[in-house]
């Protein structure tokens, strides 16, 4: 590969003219690149019960794909301009399940979908406190959020059944399964 142009065609979608060559000839080849940029994911749980809170809620995919249950997501968002990954996982806490976070710790990052949608995650483990709210409604964001509360052994089964899962939130689970709380 020697050079890659980028054209902005559409809010975070580009088109990229990517230029392969070796000695004898050289090819473009043409690729739309969705950028969404940096978020955040957490796995929430509770030290002293012991218990890990996903969230679910309605997202288009969903929806076109006919899910009649939605599948289990963890917290996650955006990082706004000019915010910490960490201030980013301490305000989506906030947003999507109501209570502020005891402690955060950043475990990994991961890419997501490198060919055509490109979205970098740096994933943490949150300690929250008890939930005793289990609905967010946030119109403003688009959000009507459910809150599921899940021990360690359900999240095994629920990995076994092998249900369709953003792949994030999959990863996320099986770390779980690794974490001694």
């Amino acid at each position: 590969m020697e050079r890659i142009k980028k054209k902005k065609i559409h809010k975070n979608v580009y088109e990229l003219d990517i230029r392969f060559s070796n000695k004898k000839n050289a090819t473009i080849y043409k690729e739309n690149y969705i950028f969404t940029g940096r978020s955040v994911s957490a796995i929430c749980y509770n030290k002293e019960t012991k218990v890990f809170y996903f969230i679910k809620q309605m997202r288009p995919n969903y929806y076109f794909n006919k899910f009649k249950n939605f599948p289990l997501e963890i917290v996650a968002g955006g990082i706004n301009k000019n915010e910490s990954s960490k201030n980013a996982v301490i305000r989506e806490i906030k947003e999507e399940l109501g209570v502020k976070a005891v402690s955060v710790k950043k475990i990994d990052t991961l890419i997501i979908a490198p060919d055509c949608l490109e979205e970098i995650t740096d994933l943490y483990i949150a300690e929250v406190p008890l939930i005793h709210n289990f609905e967010i409604n946030n119109p403003f964001e688009g959000e009507f959020i459910q809150i599921v509360k899940l021990k360690k052994n359900e999240i095994k089964e629920l990995i076994n059944k092998k249900k369709p899962q953003n792949i994030v939130t999959k990863i996320a689970l099986m770390k779980i399964l690794e974490i001694k709380i």
